[in-house]
């Protein structure tokens, strides 16, 4: 027990050491840094000697590789090579301080330090350009053109006032010449790299700075030094004009100090281009160099207009470039913004509330939870008041969830009247309290511009990430989403959270998406028919084409395709394959059986088929496929679809009548039924839904509700179907309120293509006597 106590205070004790070193270390290079000026400014005013010279530099290696084995920045290689470069520097400049070579441009000045000195130049732009590709993701163009801008400003500048007068030098020596003026014209190849690196992307940490710092520095030493070699800065000591020089290694040796060295190669994507104040500065003194140059030969009256003409043309170019560039970035940022936020609430979409779950879950120690919310009968609002009101409810609930979970917090719209929020740094019962909040708020009343009160609640799904990165934002919102149905499923205004017992209907629902994909290639699809039966005579009118699908010996049931193809799209071609079936057989049908001469197929059609633009097209072409008029097709909507677009309904509905197809209401009386749809829309036949039909015999109220549909679709002149009919009693009691067709397992259940011959020669041979073998209920 002792030792391990022992070891216990040990491990306390370097983490406290670590944790002290951690707090000293931003602060330390910041200290050297200042040791090394004051170093540095005493060089300048002649008390510290020549040694100043290799201690500054030594010192900034010594500082750089400590900096190097603490914070280990990766890659370490462009860091290595700045650090070799002190120690060529160190040699050239103790040579040149042995050989005399400052200032001498005669023949007998010696190349020895420039041997040494100018490898590191090449050495320094191979080390930038490896921070630089590590730093960024892509190529800015613009960036590059303005490193281009302010070397070519230098180089101007640079050309007129140093290499002209050097190499104009009559009795100089042709190589020192060549040496004095191949200093700065490398540093400003260094300098288009360094602005492309300023520029660039990414943190501007410490590191990064002082990294800028010093190339900076070493490219206003080599034009600084380069001036004192030919005489134009003769006013200047020799330790003044080093001190540009003796700045650079200070700055990179404290830049691998400073712990943010470590994040100094931040790869980041670049978004286009924006000019910064500091890119604008940049550009527009560049553009002033031919106004230095001009003035350098000497200030007249004339060259000051001149001048002053240049310099207003400067500035009004780069006022126009700025203004350009800034209505750019607005529009690009409300591109961004729209592509980003959904347009009615103002909210974050799904991707953008993706994209910042998957930061935050990704870094470690952190965790977050996701809440899926949907609105409880909202359908019921949109559909009955019409979508204005419909929006104006979301956007009321938008903005409570934008009070009720304020930053950090972060709530987005998925698509209609559902909602997800992001929570933070969020344990499970942190979620939940945040959860009940929401829940309690969105069931409080909504008052809708017309002063209309209406109320809903909401079904929220809870999930949770854990501390180790390996959930997703995807599967987060899947898990919630999955909670949420639950909630549905125990009564709507509930909270689930989700647990693993969930994650079999999610895996289900994957699985059934993945492989409905090519079931129809697979032969895996079928379709099942029901009669439409007119009763008491006995005749099969038509029959509904229901979709069965079979996976090898499992049967999968339609609730659950059904749904899953609605919501991927899927539908589409599921649908069209029902159609075909379904007029396939019955071209057959009445081209084989009497008794089925005049038969029609009814085939349910969804909400995305029918906003589909080329619907029409396909039925049309399918009929003349089968060589079948458009009244034998039936096409079954819902009363939803009439209660959504009303333009875009009623303009596929008239699309599809003016075929010949006729159009039925399914399930009629469980939606939001209006006298005002079945008038303005162009529909021929209401079905009534089985759930009335079942209550006939012993509810008096299901009763009275039929019959009252049944007069409304006589006053209409519009005919009725009942549905689920599966009792004599009922048929009886449908016949005396005036209802003659019907469907149900009465007469017969769904059955496959085989089968139906038999099925609808055995109805047509019965009258009132006919009692089909009684069936269990199916699954729809």
């Amino acid at each position: 027990m002792p030792a391990r106590t022992e070891r216990a205070n040990t491990g306390d004790a370097g983490g406290l050491t670590h944790r002290l070193v951690a707090r000293i270390a931003p602060d330390l290079s910041w200290w050297v840094l200042g040791a090394f000026g004051l170093v540095i400014a005493l060089h300048a005013t002649g008390i510290v000697g020549p040694l100043a010279y290799p201690f500054v530099i030594l010192g900034g290696v010594a500082c750089g590789i400590v900096g190097l084995r603490r914070h280990r920045p990766e890659p370490a290689w462009p860091w290595w090579i700045l650090i070799g470069i002190g120690f060529l520097w160190t040699i050239a400049g103790v040579l040149r301080e042995a050989t005399g070579a400052t200032g001498d441009l005669t023949s007998s000045r010696s190349l020895l330090p420039d041997l040494f000195a100018l490898p590191g130049y090449l050495a320094f732009g191979v080390a930038l350009v490896g921070l630089l590709r590590t730093r960024t993701a892509t190529a800015d163009r613009d960036v590059i053109l303005d490193g281009l801008v302010l070397a070519a400003g230098a180089a101007l500048g640079v050309h007129e006032l140093l290499v002209i007068p050097t190499l104009g030098i009559s009795d100089g020596w042709v190589m020192a010449q060549l040496a004095v003026v191949i200093y700065p014209v490398a540093s400003i190849c260094l300098l288009i790299i360094a602005a492309r690196l300023a520029f660039s992307g990414g943190e501007r940490t410490p590191a990064f700075l002082l990294l800028l710092a010093g190339t900076a520095a070493l490219v206003v030493g080599d034009i600084v030094f380069a001036l004192g070699e030919v005489g134009h800065m003769s006013g200047a000591s020799q330790n003044l004009l080093e001190v540009p020089y003796l700045l650079v290694p200070a700055c990179i040796g404290c830049a691998l100090l400073h712990p943010s060295s470590a994040r100094f190669t931040t790869v980041r994507e670049e978004s286009p281009s924006d000019l910064s104040m500091a890119r604008r500065w940049v550009v527009g003194v560049s553009l002033v160099a031919p106004v230095v140059v001009l003035l350098s030969e000497g200030i007249t009256i004339s060259r000051l207009i001149s001048a002053a003409i240049c310099v207003a043309l400067a500035i009004t170019a780069v006022a126009r470039i700025v203004g350009l560039m800034r209505s750019q970035a607005e529009h690009q940022d409300e591109l961004t913004r729209r592509a980003t936020h959904d347009e009615l609430t103002g909210l974050p979409s799904r991707q953008l509330l993706s994209h910042r779950a998957d930061e935050l879950i990704n870094t470690p120690g952190r965790r977050a939870a996701m809440m899926f919310i949907d609105l409880d009968r909202f359908k019921l609002v949109n559909d009955s008041m019409g979508h204005a009101a419909g929006d104006e409810l979301l956007v009321q609930a938008a903005e409570r969830l934008r009070r009720v979970a304020p930053p950090p917090i972060m709530v987005g719209r998925v698509s209609g009247d559902e909602f997800l929020v992001l929570i933070p740094d969020c344990n499970t019962a942190g979620a939940l309290s945040v959860a009940e909040r929401i829940r309690s708020t969105l069931a409080e009343r909504y008052v809708l511009p017309d002063g209309i009160a209406v109320f809903t609640s909401a079904s929220i799904g809870i999930a949770v990430s854990g501390f180790d990165g390996t959930c997703d934002a995807n599967t987060m919102i899947r898990e919630a989403d999955a909670a949420m149905y639950r909630s549905k499923e125990t009564g709507r205004d509930a909270i689930t959270v989700f647990d693993t017992s969930m994650r079999e209907r999610i895996e289900r629902r994957v699985e059934i998406e993945r492989t409905l994909r090519t079931a129809i290639e697979r032969g895996e699809i079928g379709v099942a028919y029901q009669p439409v039966v007119s009763w008491p005579d006995g005749r099969v009118l038509g029959v509904e084409a229901l979709a069965r699908w079979t996976k090898g010996t499992e049967r999968v049931a339609p609730t659950e395709f059904i749904d899953v193809a609605e919501e991927s799209g899927l539908i589409i071609p599921l649908g069209a394959f029902v159609l075909d079936e379904a007029l396939r057989q019955v071209a057959w049908m009445r081209a084989n059986i009497p008794s089925a001469k005049d038969m029609y197929a009814s085939v349910n059609v969804s909400p995305r088929q029918l906003q589909s633009d080329d619907f029409a097209d396909i039925v049309a072409e399918t009929l003349h496929r089968h060589h079948l008029p458009g009244g034998a097709l039936f096409l079954e909507i819902t009363e939803s679809v009439m209660m959504g677009d009303t333009l875009a309904a009623a303009s596929a509905m008239t699309a599809l009548t003016s075929l010949d197809v006729r159009l039925s209401v399914d399930d009629f009386g469980t939606g939001f039924s209006s006298l005002s749809y079945l008038k303005r829309f162009p529909v021929d036949v209401v079905k009534i839904d089985r759930s009335f039909v079942s209550g006939l015999a012993h509810d008096e109220s299901d009763a009275s509700l039929v019959a009252a549909i049944i007069k409304m679709a006589n006053a209409l002149g519009l005919a009725t179907i009942a549905e689920g009919v599966e009792t004599h009693e009922q048929a009886r009691r449908l016949i005396e309120l005036g209802c003659t067709k019907m469907q149900g397992y009465l007469f017969s259940a769904p059955v496959p293509m085989g089968e139906l011959v038999e099925t609808v020669q055995a109805i047509g041979g019965r009258t009132t006597s006919f009692d089909r073998r009684r069936r269990c209920a199916p699954v729809r």
